[in-house]
């Protein structure tokens, strides 16, 4: 049984990310729209192909996410576009399923005049993407600066006349224009995604990808995710549960604080105890969970990630349920949830030892808030559910090192193009 739609997986994607910054993924989906139906136009491409460029599109400013200040995303689309670009590359890259068309987006700015600086497997893509991205730019024209006839211009420098003039192939076939001004590209985005059939490991790459997006404003809040994704996963194994509750048990845990995108970074990241205020904003991050995920997501998956902070005895939140209303799974969860918050380093603390994770732990189990059942199986394995987390997120740091590594690399490379 599948998780998600591929639909669902792309309104996902945009949903969460237009709360960090509507802006820049409206600018991604148009773009990605028109990228789309100019090579729609070729007929040269399968639908799983137009799909997958489509979403290349759609993100192909994702690293703008990556900037202190999103707010300012005309200066840096149009003074700074080296930064974004790599990273968004890069990110793409390592941390989506993407990784063989994640390139397009590193020369999604270069000017049509540098293109032989482009490997030739890509230049028809990136010629066409980068087009895209300035015919959205002009539509929306208001403080770039953009003349009436930059296209007239700029042909062959800025951008390819190819480029242009398939755009305008499509024009006349589909008239893209038009569904830009009523809104109605949305619907042919939909449309697109209904039809592809995507593998479960693609789409969970996808949904993985929005998670890390999230390290864009708070590392602590991904690296906790990792740890509760997996132990949540060890001890679902641990406690034999069948493949189908597994499976939703994955998405569950990995989802779970998808609400967290809404939270203000100066609570999410204080250094300090919070007040009775920032807590009530805080915990709005569980409903915002649910409604970023309800009817996209199986059942299921919304209730085990919606349900970590409920108690047995009803004192949680946000629904104040009991423990007749939770399922194995949801208490697996809510378990590994306190575990990693215990475990994990966070801005106001620093690791706790296995001493006082065990007391803090039973004393919640004593006192009926946790399931006795899952504690007593996570202190029998204990020591291996911690060696495996480990290792798992030693990889992903050596992830993340890289990423660094080569944007150092890659941007003394773009220098030259200033």
């Amino acid at each position: 049984m599948s998780v998600i739609s591929s639909e669902n997986l792309n309104k996902i994607i945009c949903s969460s990310l237009s709360i960090i910054n509507k802006d820049i993924i409206n600018h991604g989906e148009i773009t990605g729209y028109i990228l789309y139906k100019m090579l729609e136009c070729e007929n040269r491409y399968t639908k799983q192909e137009l799909m997958d460029f489509a979403m290349l599109g759609i993100l192909h400013d994702i690293g703008l996410y990556k900037e202190p200040d999103v707010s300012k995303l005309k200066e840096f689309e149009t003074r700074n576009p080296w930064a974004h670009s790599i990273y968004g590359f890069l990110f793409l890259k390592y941390l989506s399923p993407m990784q063989d068309k994640a390139e397009n987006v590193l020369y999604h700015h270069l000017d049509y005049q540098l293109n032989s600086y482009v490997p030739q497997k890509y230049k028809h893509v990136v010629e066409c993407l980068n087009f895209a991205d300035k015919m959205d730019t002009f539509m929306h024209n208001t403080t770039h600066n953009m003349s009436t006839d930059y296209f007239v211009m700029n042909r062959n420098i800025k951008f390819s006349g190819h480029s242009m003039d398939l755009f305008l192939k499509a024009e006349a076939k589909y008239h893209i224009t038009q569904h830009m001004k009523d809104g109605s590209y949305n619907d042919e985005l939909a449309e697109l995604f209904s039809q592809a059939t995507l593998s479960e490991s693609y789409k969970r790459g996808f949904l993985e990808m929005l998670i890390y997006s999230i390290d864009f404003r708070s590392e602590h809040t991904v690296i906790h995710t990792m740890a509760t994704v997996s132990f949540a996963r060890q001890l679902g194994k641990l406690m034999h549960l069948n493949s189908v509750d597994l499976s939703n048990l994955y998405y569950g845990a990995l989802l779970h604080d998808i609400g967290k995108i809404a939270i203000p970074l100066e609570i999410l990241e204080s250094t300090s105890r919070l007040s009775d205020e920032e807590m009530r904003t805080m915990k709005a991050h569980v409903r915002i969970t649910e409604m970023i995920l309800e009817g996209k997501v199986n059942e299921e998956v919304v209730k085990i990630a919606s349900r970590h902070h409920e108690k047995l005895d009803g004192s949680g939140y946000h629904r104040g349920l009991t423990e007749a209303d939770l399922t194995l799974p949801q208490k697996i969860v809510a378990v590994a949830d306190i575990l990693s918050a215990l475990y994990g380093k966070r801005s106001y603390k620093d690791s706790f030892d296995r001493t006082l994770i065990e007391k803090i732990l039973n004393e919640d189990a004593n006192h009926h808030k946790i399931s006795r059942e899952v504690v007593d199986c996570l202190f029998r394995n204990y020591d291996s559910v911690i060696a495996t987390f480990e290792k798992e997120k030693n990889e992903t740091i050596g992830i993340y090192l890289k990423i660094k590594e080569q944007f150092s690399v890659i941007m003394k490379e773009f220098e030259k193009f200033e």
